[in-house]
């Protein structure tokens, strides 16, 4: 390996260790551990959960009370869930709200988390576990009108430092150094971490999925086209009916613009997915080669080459 590449990788793993989650997750429930009082917060949602899912629920109907059947065999559904694990995996979730995000976003974010499935049945089982948490105060869950759509805000303090590691944690950037190869379903092409090759949920598998592919798409080298960048704006495809749309879509449009200076003028690599039928998506998010126009448009290939015999339309 060449000293130029060596230096390609130095960066890329203090790239990985900066933006992915995956360590940031690690920084967030240590802080949490060391601090006395978020422990007996947890300790505290522990309880909470548990008399959640041990009442037995009824309503009214027709002046009448009877039992809540769809809502009790929810609960019966998670009697055998390890509570303490899962009140940590959701107050580390949430410590990422350091400004007020959607509710129906951040429930969608912690079912992921949780390995919850993408039923109407989990999130709703979800949504009320982060209602119920809410009461240990480590965050807030906020309606600023009756209008307004509810929002959540940790409350979990955190270090400066780590305050920082989460502002720009994110949805990994294109690796700067090329990728690794994968050699089974269960690889990444990055440095720090493995992920299933296959798109998503319960879709993973040992089979052939053509990992040839996967590789030969990982090592193509790629460029930012600095001069479209500097003159073109990126704006929304969308609508921006709303003050939710037009918080996300800020918050969007800085991340890439961070990430455009961090990548910059060097060559980079986008790694690659498969879905279940087979077909090939590039892994990135706010530089992308299958996102909007302006995304596409944004890079070009590294090694560039005239083309020849192109026919005069």
């Amino acid at each position: 390996m060449s000293a130029q590449q060596m230096l390609a990788r130095d960066a890329q793993l203090a790239i990985e260790h900066t933006y992915s989650r995956k360590f940031i997750d690690t920084y967030i429930d240590k802080e949490i551990r060391e601090n006395p009082e978020m422990e007996a917060k947890v300790q505290q949602g522990v309880a909470l959960l548990d008399d959640y899912r041990n009442t037995f629920y009824t309503t009214t109907r027709q002046g009448e009370e009877v039992e809540f059947k769809s809502k009790n065999q929810r609960m019966a559904q998670i009697q055998q869930l390890e509570l303490e694990p899962l009140v940590r995996e959701l107050f580390i979730g949430v410590a990422y709200c350091q400004i007020p995000e959607l509710f129906t976003s951040v429930t969608a974010k912690m079912a992921d988390r949780v390995k919850f499935d993408d039923k109407r049945d989990s999130i709703m089982t979800l949504g009320e576990m982060m209602a119920v948490l809410c009461q240990t105060d480590a965050f807030d869950i906020i309606k600023a009108s009756e209008e307004a759509s509810l929002m959540v805000q940790s409350n979990i303090p955190l270090s400066n430092q780590l305050l920082d590691y989460v502002e720009r944690a994110t949805y990994l950037p294109p690796m700067i150094c090329e990728p690794m190869e994968v050699t089974h379903n269960y690889e990444s092409g990055y440095l720090t971490h493995n992920d299933c090759l296959i798109l998503g949920k319960k879709n993973g598998h040992d089979g052939d999925i053509c990992l040839d592919v996967i590789n030969k798409q990982n090592r193509i080298p790629l460029k930012l086209d600095l001069e479209f960048l500097s003159t073109v704006e990126e704006e929304p495809t969308f609508e921006l009916d709303g003050t939710p749309k037009i918080q996300n879509w800020s918050q969007f449009k800085w991340e890439s613009y961070h990430m455009y200076r961090l990548i910059k003028d060097k060559t980079f690599w986008l790694t690659n997915k498969v879905d279940k039928r087979g077909r090939l998506y590039a892994q990135g998010y706010h530089i992308t080669t299958q996102g909007a126009g302006f995304k596409k448009a944004s890079i070009n290939f590294a090694n560039e080459e005239i083309v020849e015999g192109v026919p005069n339309v």
